[in-house]
């Protein structure tokens, strides 16, 4: 069966890079999806590389966070391969797609790990209006706007910064639906505060930044506990 398996991966995999080749990464997504659904545990080579190669189509659609954790999985499995080398240049001490700056790596790390938080406590994992999403980007981004101003991250390493961010707790709105029917949804309260104790925060980034305990030889950060996407959720 597992024969079977891997050829059926196999040919999954040689009609994804076809496809990728054409220009077609919508095509080559289903394809690739359908390589790593095929190919067993037990060919981790193989099956790293469709990893890989299922990164790069959503890379091309744009779809980073998908991406990412594509990739994080195709280099666990090969852990001197190429993806391994794709994944360390292209990844932050968050473990995200690095950007241009460093202060742009710290706001996204904020922006999803809050985001995170907030989306996955409501059912369908999404904001139900556009009031809703905006009064929630305002939150963030003014509270965001506090904590770069001033000198909280200086001089402090990606895993630290991470403890502080996952432990800053806003008070996110909340949202009426009832009313009549005509009725629009209303902002009840929103606020914002924190819960970090950053002594505590400095000993847990030590933590953070050693070895992860999956035996990948990578970071805690940039491994099992990177900053996840909203797609993941």
């Amino acid at each position: 069966m597992d024969k079977q398996e891997k050829h059926d991966g196999a040919h999954f995999l040689r009609m994804g890079l076809k496809q990728l080749a054409g220009h077609r990464p919508d095509r080559a997504l289903e394809t690739l999806r359908l390589a790593v659904e095929a190919i067993p545990p037990a060919c981790p080579e193989e099956l790293s590389r469709a990893l890989y190669w299922l990164s790069v189509a959503l890379l091309r659609l744009d779809r980073r966070d998908l991406a990412v954790k594509s990739l994080a999985s195709a280099q666990k499995l090969r852990r001197r391969g190429f993806a391994r080398d794709v994944y360390l240049r292209r990844i932050n001490g968050y473990g995200m797609v690095r950007q241009p700056t460093v202060e742009l790596d710290d706001f996204y790390a904020f922006m999803n790990i809050q985001l995170a938080a907030y989306l996955s406590r409501k059912a369908r994992k999404r904001f139900d209006s556009f009031q809703e999403r905006e009064a929630v980007f305002k939150l963030l981004l003014d509270a965001w706007k506090g904590i770069s101003s001033g000198s909280l991250l200086d001089g402090r390493e990606s895993c630290e910064k991470l403890i502080l961010f996952r432990k800053i707790k806003p008070s996110f709105p909340r949202f009426d639906f009832g009313g009549d029917q005509g009725s629009v949804n209303r902002v009840v309260r929103a606020g914002f505060g924190s819960t970090a104790s950053f002594g505590a925060a400095q000993q847990r980034g030590a933590q953070a930044s050693s070895r992860c305990v999956c035996g990948s030889g990578l970071s805690f950060t940039q491994c099992c506990g990177r900053v996840k996407g909203l797609e993941e959720l």
